[in-house]
């Protein structure tokens, strides 16, 4: 049986659906530490390529850039997007490189996956050379009501605090690292000293539907898919739909806070 908790099993949406939001997301990241010619870059939990691809013509302007991954499916989907991306399955707290090889590290909407991000962070810290950057982003807290009210559909259909329990299992740091002050901290405490962190809201512009179709890529959304099977999926979906669609109308336009961190050490 499929782990729902894997990002092998939503490979191929996730390359269709979040592929091109996380390029943004990345985009922003790469504008606050934009890496230099020469240099040699770590992608952590690389996924489908989307910092690389963010980079767009100035890859070729570095020495190197490797992305890891622990799923297998998500990096044949990046190396297919981005033939010259070497990539490596790996945990990101054991990573199999020498000391001091590369030159920059980053992380995007990473971090809160990670069981143990102390230790990963210490492995980034470890494979990175003097001077080096460390660049990271991840989510703030969801507060439009279209969360609230997917949180309420799907708990409600599922049992109540299956968003939550999804959550922890999936992305059990993501409270965490939706605080511009804990992710200020945790970079301080890897034993990066200039530590800069910024906080910015993206705009999102969805109809209901592609509206669902991120929520299902969603840690809630893969438990719920899992629990109720494809038949009952489907029909919470449907049921979902006309739901949002009779209470906020046929479009859904919200902000959400990206929090911004870029640890450097000379």
């Amino acid at each position: 049986m499929n782990d729902w908790r894997s990002y092998d099993a939503i490979a191929e949406a996730y390359e269709q659906v979040w592929a091109p939001r996380f390029e943004i997301v990345a985009r922003h990241l790469l504008a606050l530490a934009p890496p230099v010619p020469g240099m040699r870059l770590l992608d952590v939990g690389t996924g489908t390529g989307a910092v690389a691809a963010a980079l767009g013509d100035e890859r070729a302007t570095l020495r190197t850039i490797v992305g890891c991954d622990l799923s297998r499916s998500m990096l044949v989907r990046a190396r297919r997007r981005l033939p010259d991306l070497r990539v490596l399955q790996t945990d990101a707290a054991r990573l199999p490189f020498r000391d001091a090889c590369f030159d920059m590290a980053t992380a995007n909407c990473v971090l809160s996956h990670l069981p143990d991000h102390r230790r990963a962070l210490a492995e980034v810290l470890r494979v990175l050379a003097r001077p080096c950057a460390f660049a990271t982003s991840s989510w703030g807290p969801a507060s439009d009501p279209y969360a609230a009210a997917w949180r309420q559909l799907l708990d409600g259909a599922v049992g109540d605090g299956t968003t939550q329990r999804s959550v922890e299992a999936v992305a059990p740091s993501e409270g965490h690292f939706s605080s511009a002050d804990n992710v200020r901290a945790a970079l301080f405490d890897a034993g990066f000293r200039n530590v800069r962190v910024e906080v910015i809201e993206l705009p999102h512009d969805y109809s209901v539907g592609e509206y669902l179709e991120d929520r299902e890529l969603s840690s809630g959304g893969r438990l719920g898919r899992h629990v109720l099977g494809e038949d009952g999926w489907r029909g919470f979906l449907s049921g979902a739909e006309a739901e949002l669609t009779r209470r906020f109308g046929e479009r859904l336009a919200y902000r959400r806070p990206l929090v911004l961190g870029v640890g450097t050490l000379g």
